[in-house]
């Protein structure tokens, strides 16, 4: 086993079932938001966004799966956006795209999304799929063993780039985003992925578990979401 110390998230504890794994760890940026849902509700959540960490600027995520929610939030009441309802990306656009909809609703993807605002806009993250053990688009939370994947893998959704919540730096993708009007932490969930390297490439995988209790950075965005700063709490 192997233990990372990354800046502002502790402890995280790295089990790859292999030897030079490009995707490397799991890292979740934490931030509270008060946003505008639909018909003009004012809804403040509490907010992980899930990101996937690698070292290759050629991998390409295809699925996490097995993924186990930790014990900091097994009952929690995830929030979704009155015209998101479901875990999948759906931003149907017109009068139902909402503030809300685009960043503080909960939801599960394999990429697709803008790595400079990582918002839930019309068409982010289409072509992703849940498998059977996540329970169905409208559970309440993925079940124990959940997984999700691209169901197209030619679009190359789960591309690693750039994302600015990791500091523009760090090679990354987003694969999902949890959020809540109470407190919780996903800290302690334990998953799987599979990976490769583009159309026709070997396929890797590596396990995952975020060490519970770790300290966490907190995201504090602006009118625009644009301009976040950072404080540990």
């Amino acid at each position: 086993m192997k233990i990372q110390h990354i800046a502002g998230l502790g402890a995280v504890s790295i089990l790859a079932s292999t030897a030079a794994a490009d995707i490397v760890s799991a890292q979740f940026v934490q931030y509270q938001i008060a946003t505008e849902d639909f018909g003009g509700a004012s809804v403040t959540v509490n907010v992980e966004d899930m990101y996937l960490v690698s070292t290759d600027t050629s991998d390409v995520v295809l699925n996490v799966y097995n993924f186990t929610t930790g014990i900091g939030a097994e009952s929690t009441p995830f929030f979704q956006s009155a015209t998101g309802a479901g875990w999948l990306p759906n931003n149907l656009g017109s009068i139902f795209d909402t503030e809300a909809l685009r960043r503080a609703d909960s939801f599960v993807s394999i990429g697709g999304m803008n790595f400079n605002a990582p918002e839930q806009t019309v068409g982010a993250g289409e072509g992703t799929g849940l498998d059977p053990n996540f329970g169905g688009n409208s559970a309440a939370a993925p079940n124990a063993l959940a997984g999700w994947f691209n169901s197209s893998p030619p679009n190359l959704n789960g591309q690693v780039g750039l994302p600015s919540a990791l500091g523009g730096s760090t090679l990354g993708v987003l694969v999902g985003r949890f959020s809540s009007t109470e407190a919780f932490t996903m800290l302690g969930s334990t998953f799987s992925v599979t990976w490769n390297q583009g159309i026709g490439t070997a396929p890797e995988q590596a396990s995952f578990t975020l060490v519970p209790g770790a300290p966490t950075a907190l995201l504090i965005l602006g009118a625009a979401g644009l301009n976040p700063r950072r404080r540990h709490v």
